[in-house]
């Protein structure tokens, strides 16, 4: 596969992949299945030792690709024939499950879809310009990316999640880092800089022993996720029927990630 949402290169020990959708970075299908591809190459090279996301342009992204969540909407032909759901589960599992370290540096918007991406990765490194914005409830749906209703609660505990949905403020970098979101916060023009040194430290940890820490702790943390899995994706299935998901999926296609309309409760 060609790579035409994404950047990859080597930086001695680090594999870095750069978002590269311009304008909004919008996570679109055909995104996270490069960004898989390009996490299965990093991890099957054995010269990269660890991961970095980071995203060309002002924002880190706008959330899920509009034109593929109307496709969804509508029923029409999609190039990619797997759901938003499905493809965007896989890559938080992805990202979660990598045998290696993992960094994210990000500064501008995250709105949405992305912040389930962001937030998968071991370390986050934000600038004080940052600005995250997620609130499905307030999207009308139930998220099914296996983040928001299932590893953040786990992660950052049940009045934090609580606080970071129904809240749904443009939580600042520093908030983020208040909430257990983000891992450091720096100047924004230093963001990538200090994302790429904290991932070459990342990078000279034993391969092995960091495989089997980051198993342990995902057993600690994750031990009835299964169970959790399928509950939250029966709740999405559910709320996904309703009219009230249809209005807002809408609005937020309409308004880029941020979506301003009225529910009916049916």
């Amino acid at each position: 596969m060609d790579y035409l949402t994404i950047k990859t290169e080597i930086v001695e020990r680090v594999g870095v992949i750069t978002l590269d959708h311009p304008p909004l970075n919008s996570v679109s299908k055909r995104m996270m299945v490069e960004m898989m591809r390009a996490l299965d190459e990093f991890e099957q090279n054995d010269v990269v030792r660890a991961i970095m996301v980071k995203a060309n342009g002002p924002d880190f992204s706008y959330g899920a690709d509009g034109g593929d969540v109307k496709k969804g909407i509508n029923g029409e032909a999609e190039e990619i024939s797997e759901s938003f759901s499905v493809l965007g589960n896989r890559l938080v599992e992805r990202i979660d499950c990598c045998p290696k370290p993992t960094l994210v540096a990000a500064k501008g918007r995250c709105i949405g879809g992305s912040t389930a991406m962001f937030n998968a990765f071991d370390i986050r490194i934000v600038g004080e310009g940052f600005r995250m914005h997620d609130g499905d409830i307030y999207y009308g749906t139930v998220g099914s990316w296996g983040m928001s209703s299932l590893r953040l609660p786990m992660w950052i505990g049940r009045n934090k999640v609580l606080d970071y949905m129904f809240l749904n403020e443009d939580f600042t970098g520093r908030q983020c880092y208040e909430l257990g979101l983000a891992s450091k916060v720096v100047a924004d023009e230093l963001v990538e800089v200090v994302g790429l040194a904290t991932v070459k430290k990342m990078s000279k940890a034993a391969p092995i022993a960091v495989k089997y820490y980051k198993d342990c702790v995902r057993k600690a943390t994750q031990n009835n996720i299964e169970e959790a899995r399928a509950f939250e994706l029966k709740a999405a299935e559910i709320v996904f029927a309703t009219e009230d998901s249809k209005i807002g999926l809408k609005s937020v296609v309409e308004n880029h990630g941020v979506p301003n309309c009225e529910f009916y409760g049916r």
